[in-house]
């Protein structure tokens, strides 16, 4: 168990990926826009964050029926599916601690 100063060390080397993840990579909103993400416990910005329309949407939604269509999960077996989902849940113990700071930051 960390201390509350362990907590805002840690907050306070946080870099926080703030672009949209579409199509495998990471990008700015389609017209550059961004807005705040606050800290509801002291107002603070914690990040700029891509501030994506109805166009960034449109974006994503082809790129996933892309992957879904043409994506290697589609054919992937249940042995495959079942390797992919327990290293994401791996990888979600793995940063529990990361993954708790930033949900705690932002609520």
């Amino acid at each position: 168990m960390q201390t509350n100063d362990a907590w805002r060390t840690r907050a306070g080397h946080l870099e926080i990926e703030s672009r949209a993840f579409v199509d495998g990579a990471f990008r700015d909103a389609h017209d550059g826009a961004t807005f705040a993400c606050t800290s509801p416990i002291d107002g603070r910005v914690l990040a700029q964050v891509a501030h994506c329309r109805p166009a960034d949407a449109d974006l994503a939604v082809a790129a996933a029926r892309r992957a879904f269509e043409q994506g290697a999960w589609r054919g992937a077996t249940p042995r495959e599916r079942k390797r992919v989902l327990l290293r994401w849940a791996a990888l979600i113990r793995e940063h529990a601690d990361e993954l708790a700071l930033l949900e705690t930051l932002d609520t």
